[in-house]
């Protein structure tokens, strides 16, 4: 391999991978390549994986002889930095260093690069860049704060996950014009409770009406409560229905640990204020029944299925049927009552004001 040298650093093994640029074009991120950095889990669990740019191409395995690079037995973990823009993993280009570690079940990929820049690659993925643009100003604000707020409670090799279980990220190939410029207008800012970074969570609509953090989860946070999400009526497929067989739903039950035979009925057994099924029991022909929360009903069931806890479930010809509304936990803001207040004028302000009230926009430290 060209143009790469190798160091020993205090027992960590470092690759300064002297890549050019990837092919392709790119967004121009200059101004938001300065600044904090942080790391985003991108990659868990590979036996394999390539690194590569216009010249070099890295083959990094792990088996049971241990860890190679091209063949060559190596230990981890492993620093790439470029010497230009963007190196690929796997053939998607990433900005910044990747930081290849032991992770669950394999090789883990960590994404080292500077905090605006993430923002930009995160914007496509959460909501769209063609949105209006108050809409998707403040859902940079919200990704931003929410970053950082995982970045202060972090203990591991990384910040946050590049998944649904942190913010959904991909590097470069989400990037265009209009993200970056939404990042850029609101470079900084965050929203903040007490003088730290609030915990903005979000989702996709809320079915009319947010939810309060503790119906959801275990805790209260002052700017996490219920309020009317008006424009989220707007959103494609805000009502649902899904449709499972008896015999599916049992076999469900089974995988997830619950003692019961085919079910027979399923009801809301409690509901929060905004109409969310907290719990809901489910019930067999023997009398049998379990009481699980609406948001393990989801987890069961399949997120994509039952896209929210507003929902009610009737029995016909075997199946259950399950009709609803939102899409989402229904905490914090929603991300087409968003557009909708965009697109009826109001501004991110307005939108963060009415989503975290309570929380203040401010500058980050």
């Amino acid at each position: 391999m060209t143009n790469r040298s190798m160091i020993n650093l205090a027992g960590v093994f470092i690759l300064a991978v002297m890549l050019a640029g990837c092919a392709g074009t790119t967004t121009d991120v200059r101004g938001l390549e300065g600044g904090r950095p942080i790391k985003v889990l991108v990659l868990n669990g590979a036996s394999e994986l390539t690194i590569s740019g216009r010249r070099d191409t890295l083959r990094i395995e792990r088996s049971g002889s241990g860890i190679s690079v091209n063949g060559r037995q190596t230990s981890l973990p492993v620093v790439y930095r470029p010497s230009e823009e963007l190196i690929n993993l796997n053939n998607r280009p990433y900005r910044g260093a990747l930081i290849v570690d032991e992770g669950k079940g394999g090789l883990m990929v960590v994404n080292e690069l500077p905090l605006e820049a993430y923002i930009a690659g995160i914007i496509n993925n959460e909501v769209s860049s063609k949105w209006p643009r108050q809409a998707v100003m403040a859902q940079a604000v919200i990704a931003r704060t929410y970053a950082l707020y995982m970045k202060k409670r972090a203990t591991g090799a990384y910040d946050i996950e590049g998944t649904t279980m942190g913010q959904v990220y991909t590097g470069t190939a989400a990037e265009d014009a209009a993200a970056t410029a939404a990042v850029s207008a609101t470079e900084g800012l965050i929203l903040a409770y007490d003088g730290k970074p609030a915990l903005t969570v979000y989702h996709s609509n809320a079915g009319g009406m947010t939810e309060d953090s503790d119906a959801v989860w275990s805790s209260a946070y002052p700017y996490l409560r219920s309020v009317a999400s008006p424009y989220d009526a707007s959103a494609p497929r805000y009502a649902w229905d899904y449709a499972v067989s008896a015999a599916v739903f049992k076999a469900a039950l089974d995988r997830a640990g619950y003692r019961l035979e085919e079910p027979v009925s399923v009801a809301a057994q409690s509901v929060t204020p905004s109409g969310r099924a907290k719990s809901v029991i489910i019930k067999d022909a023997q009398g049998g029944s379990v009481v699980i929360s609406g948001e393990d009903l989801r987890k069961l069931l399949g997120y994509a299925n039952i896209k929210s806890t507003i929902f009610k479930a009737e029995r016909s010809s075997g199946d259950f049927v399950f009709t609803g509304r939102g899409n989402g936990h229904g905490v914090g803001l929603s991300q087409w009552g968003a557009k909708g207040m965009a697109d009826a004028g109001y501004s991110y302000e307005d939108i963060l004001r009415h989503y975290y009230p309570g929380a203040e926009l401010v500058k980050a430290d």
